[in-house]
């Protein structure tokens, strides 16, 4: 499990998934650590040695991925949210900024092909299309930004956040070409009466984390996504199916109430409201939902490859020297 997080800060036990033998254990048994932090090699400017959250590497359950989701963006909220506020908030606006004419909108999607072509206006059709691409680019990159920040931990640095971004800015070309792969493959999949779909998700499920912890190319990550989901095809599905439900319910819930004040200001006006639910909600929802995809990828690669065995005596190497 590698959902518990705790801020070194503190001295005290930190968060745990309520319900794992950590967190029933209490404090005394040191609750869902890892062990010790290696050294940091951040240098002189770096964060202090104790202040890197600590990861505990083993098997998890569902609700260890689920509540994990929250709890990496609980070990650094400021960097995580303000990483994922510079990808949405722009998107958003620009999704809001396509619907604020609803009669354009209305024209665009009506059922009778002759009143578009009269109204001779896609734009906010367009405007859609464009911030639903952006959309699934910016969850590509906030994934990757977390893939680095949370693999940074397990070697015990706290990268800042100029770091992460300079991380995703030099992949950006791989990532997207990553996000082309899995729509093909998952695309392909939706000619089987769109259920074909489901089922070919979890080959690219953690494509994005193999690609930025492991530094490789999206071609290879694609594979290697495939190979670890193979180790686990059913276990990925579900948990997927899952996190992507909570996901839209949360979606749902957060931006309920800003697009119905819009709606009964008129987008014309109101449109504003439509960008701050969009926001509200994907600044919960989009970090959490890449924090769950790398712990999926984590634990697969604890349960194929042993690697929370791998990194203890990593660890015990380190401090035997």
């Amino acid at each position: 499990m590698m959902a518990p997080v705790e801020d070194q800060t503190t001295g005290g036990p930190g968060w745990a998934v309520p319900g794992t033998p950590a967190d029933q254990a209490g404090p005394a048994a040191g609750v869902g650590l890892a062990p010790g932090p290696r050294a940091s090699d951040d240098g002189a400017g770096g964060p202090p040695l104790g202040a890197v959250p600590r990861i505990a590497l083993r098997p998890m359950t569902v609700a260890d991925v689920l509540d994990g989701g929250f709890g990496i963006v609980k070990g650094r909220p400021r960097k995580i949210l303000g990483i994922t506020a510079a990808f949405i908030v722009p998107i958003q606006l620009l999704a809001a900024f396509s619907q604020r004419n609803a009669a354009g909108v209305g024209v665009v999607f009506s059922a009778d092909p002759a009143t578009a072509d009269s109204s001779g206006d896609a734009g906010p059709l367009i405007g859609l299309l464009v911030a639903g691409l952006l959309s699934a680019v910016a969850l590509t990159c906030v994934t990757a930004a977390v893939a680095h920040l949370v693999g940074q931990w397990t070697m015990g640095r706290d990268a800042p956040a100029g770091e992460i971004l300079g991380v995703v800015g030099r992949r950006l070309g791989g990532l997207v070409v990553g996000l082309v792969i899995s729509t093909v493959v998952v695309g392909a999949g939706a000619f089987a009466c769109y259920i074909g779909a489901i089922f070919l998700a979890p080959l690219v499920a953690v494509l994005t984390p193999a690609l930025i912890v492991e530094g490789i190319g999206p071609f290879a990550a694609f594979a290697r996504s495939a190979r670890l989901a193979q180790t686990r095809y059913w276990g990925v599905l579900g948990i997927g199916l899952l996190v992507v439900i909570v996901s839209y319910l949360l979606n749902s819930a957060l931006s309920a109430l800003p697009q119905g004040l819009a709606s009964v200001i008129g987008l014309d006006a109101g449109w504003p409201l439509l960008a701050l639910g969009g926001i509200a909600a994907n600044l919960v929802v989009v970090p959490f939902t890449a924090s769950a995809f790398v712990l999926l990828y984590l634990d697969l690669r604890v349960r194929s490859e042993g690697l929370d065995i791998e990194m203890s005596a990593r660890d015990v190497l380190d401090r035997a020297t």
